[in-house]
């Protein structure tokens, strides 16, 4: 435990503590349940750490079928929608880059990721909406029409696309300064 967990859990007056998939889950003498500090409905240990662990395995198996698609494309799908887009050699490993970017689910405005996030069915869960999956692991949905207009807006502004990245914070204070 770390100074400031030790110090936190004193002043708490928790009782009993475990630690989950890098959660510290603990349990205060009022019989209140915190993870990482914060209180919680969780009315034992027990009950936080499966849930936090179903919620890990989730998340882990989403990203391994998410994977699992897009390494099923083609490398002629992927390489036919590079050149659409752009006027390079096309490599294998411009093709892995490419299919790497489209199933991390971060923010671009490059339309070869878009069109590759296209062929993937769990990427058009809603229809006519992109989402994305942020720095601060929060998720944004856009329209198409949203993307293609921050598409053409965008384009060279690769240190206005990295600060949307960081948050939804962020990402919608730029959609409101541009609305503006």
């Amino acid at each position: 435990m770390k100074y400031y967990q030790f110090t936190k859990s004193i002043k708490a007056n928790v009782v009993e503590s475990i630690r989950c998939h890098l959660q510290l889950i603990e349990k205060t003498e009022d019989g209140k349940v915190l993870v990482n500090g914060n209180e919680t409905t969780f009315k034992t240990l027990e009950e936080a750490r499966r849930h936090i662990k179903e919620e890990h395995i989730a998340k882990k198996l989403e990203q391994e079928v998410s994977k699992d698609l897009y390494e099923n494309l083609s490398d002629n799908t992927v390489a036919h929608i590079i050149k659409e887009y752009h006027d390079v050699k096309v490599t294998d490993t411009l093709i892995e880059n490419y299919i790497s970017l489209a199933s991390s689910k971060i923010f671009t405005i490059d339309p070869v990721v878009q069109e590759i996030r296209k062929l993937n069915k769990l990427d058009s869960l809603v229809e006519n909406k992109l989402h994305y999956v942020l720095n601060d692991d929060s998720i944004v949905a856009i329209s198409e029409r949203t993307q293609a207009f921050l598409n053409n807006l965008l384009q060279d502004q690769t240190d206005i696309i990295e600060y949307m990245r960081e948050s939804k914070e962020n990402f919608f204070y730029v959609l409101e300064q541009i609305e503006e």
